[in-house]
């Protein structure tokens, strides 16, 4: 039998790894279409995680109106002559029980949003590998002009976005200050404004469409004589 010459030998050694690499290229799976099916399993398991955070949110808010409650009936007790000490310190008990369920609330409502973060992190990176068309830009992180009525008065207000989740702070000329919290979908805004020193005071909704606020907002207070409701509009500065 003849031995293969020297420049058979060599070409087998070009060719022997081009046809191992192409049966690999044909073997390995298509990442766009494992990327797909991930990301639509992340679309609707983000479905779940706002369901979940409305329910988180409604018990949020219903702890803190117990804890508005007790302190509402706390006061009357103390404006009256005849309040005794046995009614003070049962108050006081159930306010404390009341605050550390209101606590225990808000810690679990901001776990919830921390698993919303993190699952429109996922998400975007994944549509990213899936050449899926890329987000609009963000349309409301920024400072915004604001005018509010019936009081024809004016604010600041500076607003950042992270997927859905609005967070931000407010400063009314010549007035109060303080942050918010809330939350962006379809254009429909949702701010619950948090004053200094009073926590959730108000609850802003809005319609964000082309650079422009507008909506309505109604206080969680009863001040006499103050309006509790009104409307609000915004422009983003430099526009």
């Amino acid at each position: 039998m003849r031995r293969p010459t020297a420049a058979l030998i060599l070409l087998l050694a070009l060719l022997l790894p081009l046809a191992a690499a192409a049966q690999d290229e044909t073997a390995a799976p298509a990442p766009p279409a494992a990327n797909q099916v991930e990301l639509r399993l992340e679309q609707r398991l983000l479905s779940l995680d706002l369901l979940a955070y409305n329910q988180t949110r409604d018990q949020e808010r219903a702890a803190s109106q117990r804890v508005a409650g007790i302190l509402g009936r706390l006061d009357q007790a103390l404006a009256s002559d005849s309040v005794s000490l046995g009614a003070l310190e049962s108050l006081q008990d159930e306010l404390a029980l009341a605050r550390g369920a209101a606590h225990a609330a808000e810690d679990k409502l901001n776990d919830r949003l921390g698993k919303l973060q993190e699952r429109l992190r996922r998400i975007a990176l994944l549509e990213g590998d899936t050449g899926a068309p890329a987000r609009a830009a963000d349309p409301l992180t920024g400072r915004w002009r604001v005018a509010i009525s019936p009081q024809n008065a004016t604010a600041t207000f500076e607003l950042h976005l992270d997927g859905i989740v609005v967070s931000g702070l407010y400063s009314i000329d010549g007035g109060t200050a303080g942050s918010f919290r809330g939350t962006l979908a379809n254009g429909n805004l949702r701010l619950e404004r948090i004053d200094a020193q009073g926590g959730i005071d108000s609850v802003w909704t809005g319609t964000l469409a082309n650079g422009r606020i507008a909506g309505t907002w109604m206080s969680n207070e009863l001040v006499t004589g103050q309006p509790n409701r009104g409307d609000w509009t915004a422009v983003r500065e430099g526009q």
